[in-house]
């Protein structure tokens, strides 16, 4: 047996060698590490985080790839794997030891360099040779895989295997990863346009990062008692492993590492609605919205570069500029709209179509995606047009589309929808030199920063719907894709929960989706009652905001009658209201990485796998109607704290509630604190005779769910109670900071302006 070596402070030790049992120990901060004289590696961390049976794998592989209207097929896929087979004679120094890998008979497999930074540990895995990368590691009893991206059937992905690639996620989905017939059409079960090679393993808790831009296939305990991810590169390549004492602190870590999004302005987090077809659309919606006394700061005006009516539906034109038909003087709707307290959005793809002004200026720019020829690379893209793709591999492409996005905000507008990014060809010729099937994930992220370097310094924002490992971190807002307009399970309205919580899984702290949804191709429109249920669900989201579809002129809108008008208002009321709690939620993902909305058994335990519900934050549990001509649903509350139901106020238990297509059943949890407006504004931004931010800022309600919880808002205004409540209790002071008491309960409040404040204590 070695003799115990000590190395710098919170550097690497040696602490046993145990030559006779064949392993060798070591620590690396407050990481253990095992090293088997058989290539395997255990991995733990006093938080409990443990990785038993680690190998690193690499290889050579192939594949014939197919690929139509943004979708791909992978055949023939072949893969040779090597398992590390042993180590050499390890170095280590202070954070970091560096390992040789070898094979079974004895040949250098590459070198392995193990650092720690905190609570991430860093495994550089640098194969001698081969275009395959990656690991294997023991599935342990209770094992379970949240994360991976966006997924519209599933949050726990255990007992599965697929590819980790950005796509179109395709029209309606099979149940299964075998291509369908019209596999180009109709997506696979793990389709989608926002894969991340990210795990996150509440039960131990841990996570863990593949750090690849190619393809990732993950076999996640499906094919045998172990689970593998490997990536479509040579190295070297980063697998990076993360702890923490529960599992919403490993995705604060993973955030950590990958990125935090920055805070958008605050009014990204009210209400957003879209308006096309013309000006005086536009005016009629604002109006509308206005007269009803609806809150809402964007419209969204996707249509603001031109569109026609399609067999496919109302489908955008080419052109990067305004249409000068449907929005003549743009600049001065631009002001009216401000003057009436919105912001204006339009919309922008990295698409660009021969013919068009924008055609001819990138070819001559020289800032296309090639083909192996050296012309512009060119294929089927909505609607069903001819086109190409800008390379933003290297910096003129992004120049080139910046210069398009600048000219947007001087016309005046605030923002956009920067849809797409899934689309590059694997056999593209891209001017940065990358080979295009290593670097397709990427391309979402060269469109995410092109959009992010446009409007900073600017009151603006913009929302994606396509991504890979660090689009959380760079993007101001997210969506869920382009849902049907239906209650289908493989595409409707019911998977944009678990598409949610799967982004939040994945590390995306800012989450949206189409109220109403988008695609009417396979099924109807969007009802009456689709469309009520879904606003209902936007408004416990973190952004709410409408799309109009495909069809407009078929779905229901939010105009289609009064009482939907109503309902709008209602909803948006209960959404501006919140503003207080959700852009603190806000604040906090930009300062912690904790997504803003969650899997409940992350805070609550439970099942890990439910995907029928969320955590709005650590306080609201959203549990919405996703059924077609259901009057209410059952609700499984997670145990281990006490519930209130939201609109009452009164305990609330698992059962069945009764919710009208008006309704949400929406439940708080004990020991939270949930701060809320007392009036909603008509807009968060300044507006000519209208109730703003400033007109509501001050004064707050504030639930204090037995007894409350800390909470900090988005300004710095924190709530910190103490005491047991004595019963129900209300009472109002106004005060800059100081402490409130009601029935039994002492509030400490610290703020940055004098405020009333309603403290409601609901025992």
């Amino acid at each position: 047996m070695r003799s115990p070596r000590v190395g710098l402070a919170g550097g690497a030790i040696w602490l046993v060698g145990l030559a006779a049992c064949g392993r060798d120990t070591f620590a690396l901060g407050e990481w253990t590490l095992e090293l088997s004289q058989d290539g395997a590696i255990a991995v733990s961390h006093p938080q409990g985080a443990a990785l038993n049976g680690l190998r690193l794998t690499s290889g050579t592989g192939s594949a014939e790839i197919q690929s139509q209207l943004g979708a791909f097929r992978f055949d023939a896929v072949q893969s040779d794997l090597e398992p590390a087979a042993g180590f050499g004679r390890v170095h280590d120094s202070d954070h970091l030891l560096v390992v040789p890998v070898v094979d079974a008979s004895g040949a250098t497999l590459g070198t392995l360099e193990i650092a720690d930074h905190d609570d991430r540990l860093d495994l550089l895995w640098s194969p001698a040779a081969g275009n395959r990368t990656g690991f294997a590691a023991d599935c342990g009893p209770d094992e379970h895989f949240l994360g991976l991206g966006s997924h519209a059937f599933d949050v726990d992905h255990v007992g599965e295997a697929f590819g980790l690639f950005t796509t179109e996620p395709g029209v309606g989905k099979s149940a299964s990863d075998a291509y369908p017939e019209d596999w180009f059409k109709t997506g696979t079960r793990h389709a989608t346009s926002f894969p991340v090679p990210f795990a996150l393993r509440p039960q131990v808790p841990m996570g863990l990062l593949l750090d690849a831009s190619a393809r990732v296939d993950a076999d996640l305990c499906a094919t045998s008692d172990r689970f593998s991810m490997t990536a479509w590169q040579g190295g070297p390549l980063r697998l990076a492993l993360y702890a923490a004492a529960d599992p919403v602190g490993v995705l604060s870590a993973y955030t950590k590492d990958v990125g935090r999004p920055p805070l958008a302005p605050p009014w990204v987090f009210g209400p957003w609605n879209d308006a096309i077809r013309g000006a005086d659309r536009v005016r009629e919606v604002a109006d509308t919205l206005r007269a009803s006394g609806a809150s809402s700061n964007v419209i969204w005006t996707e249509d603001w570069k031109g569109a026609e009516q399609t067999v496919y539906g109302y489908h955008l034109t080419g052109e990067w500029t305004v249409d000068p038909t449907l929005y003549p003087e743009a600049s001065a709707l631009a002001s009216e709209l401000e003057a009436n307290g919105f912001a204006w959005y339009a919309y922008f793809s990295p698409f660009v179509f021969p013919g068009t002004t924008v055609w001819d200026a990138a070819e001559a720019a020289g800032v296309l995606v090639s083909n192996a020829d050296g012309a512009p690379y060119t294929f089927l893209a909505p609607p069903i047009d001819t086109a190409g793709l800008v390379d933003l591999s290297t910096q003129p492409g992004r120049d080139f589309v910046a210069s398009y996005l600048v000219e947007a905000l001087d016309v005046g507008f605030d923002g956009w929808m920067a849809d797409y990014g899934e689309w590059l060809p694997v056999d593209a010729v891209l001017a940065s030199g990358q080979d295009a099937l290593e670097a397709h994930n990427l391309y979402p992220e060269w469109w995410q920063q092109t959009n992010a370097a446009a409007i900073e310094g600017r009151d603006a924002s913009f929302f994606v719907r396509s991504g890979w490992t660090r689009t959380g971190g760079g993007v101001p807002v997210v969506w869920a894709g382009d849902q049907r307009t239906s209650f289908d399970p493989d595409d409707g309205v019911p998977t944009v929960v678990p598409l949610g919580l799967g982004l939040a899984a994945s590390g995306v702290p800012i989450f949206t989706h189409d109220v109403g949804g988008y695609q009417s191709l396979g099924n109807a429109p969007a009802t009456r009652e689709l469309w009520f249920r879904w606003a209902s669900l936007g408004a416990f989201t973190p952004v709410m905001r409408t799309h109009h579809g495909a069809f407009d002129d078929e779905n229901w809108q939010f105009d289609s009658d009064p009482t939907s008008v109503a309902h709008w208002a209602a909803r948006t009321a209960e959404h501006a209201r919140l503003w207080p709690y959700r852009y603190g939620l806000a604040a906090r993902a930009s300062d912690e990485g904790i997504p803003m909305i969650l899997p409940p058994a992350l805070r609550y335990g439970g099942d890990v796998a439910r995907f029928d519900a969320w955590l709005l934050g650590d306080a609201l549990l959203v549990a919405p109607v996703l059924e077609e001509a259901a009057t209410g649903r059952a609700v499984e509350l997670p145990p281990g704290t006490r519930w209130f139901r939201w609109d009452t106020l009164e305990p609330a238990e698992s059962g069945w509630y009764d919710a009208d297509e008006t309704q949400i059943p929406v439940f708080a949890a004990a020991g939270t604190t949930v701060p809320r407006f007392l009036v909603a504004p008509d807009t968060f931004r300044d507006g000519e005779g209208l109730t703003t931010l400033a007109d509501v800022d001050s004064e707050r309600e504030v639930r204090l769910f037995a007894g409350g919880g800390p909470f900090t808002e988005a300004d710095g205004t924190t709530y910190a109670p103490r005491g047991v409540p004595t019963g129900a209790g209300e009472v109002t002071e106004i005060l800059t900071s100081g402490d409130i008491e009601v029935a039994g309960v002492t509030l400490t409040i610290r703020g940055p302006i004098a405020r009333a404040y309603t403290v409601i204590v609901v025992p």
